[in-house]
């Protein structure tokens, strides 16, 4: 079998589904997988501690309530993420997570792709914590 490099896996937790699906064709360009996609923080919860992702791109107000479960538990398991977010907390989300990039809606897809390759690339450099396997 030939080493072929997997595209990067990204989960999008967004209730609006438009914004969702326009996320996904983004991601699709920059040569990810939308590996799954969340539109309630229950099933973000669910897919957050369970799947095997390489970033995540969070709303902050999925549906009336905070996303600060899922970002909690990505961050537990060392799952980087970005917010893409039309809340204004921006101050609480720096508080809480100052190592992920908030961009702000409107998110212009340039700014959303440059943000998500920073954290592919942050994430591969901190590969040697021990966690999840390495990339072939």
């Amino acid at each position: 079998m030939t080493h072929m490099t997997k595209p990067p896996q990204i989960l999008i937790v967004e209730d609006e589904i438009l914004i969702a699906m326009d996320l996904e064709d983004m991601v699709a360009e920059m040569g990810g997988a939308a590996v799954a996609s969340a539109h309630t923080i229950q099933a973000a919860m669910k897919l957050a501690e369970s799947i095997e992702a390489d970033a995540a791109i969070l709303d902050v107000d999925v549906a009336g309530q905070l996303v600060f479960p899922v970002a909690d538990i990505l961050a537990a398991r060392g799952i980087p993420f970005l917010f893409n977010t039309g809340h204004s907390a921006e101050d609480i989300l720096r508080s809480r997570y100052q190592s992920a990039p908030i961009c702000r809606k409107p998110t212009l897809p340039r700014q959303l792709k440059t943000a998500l390759k920073q954290l592919l690339a942050s994430k591969n450099n901190s590969m040697d914590n021990g966690s999840g396997p390495l990339p072939a």
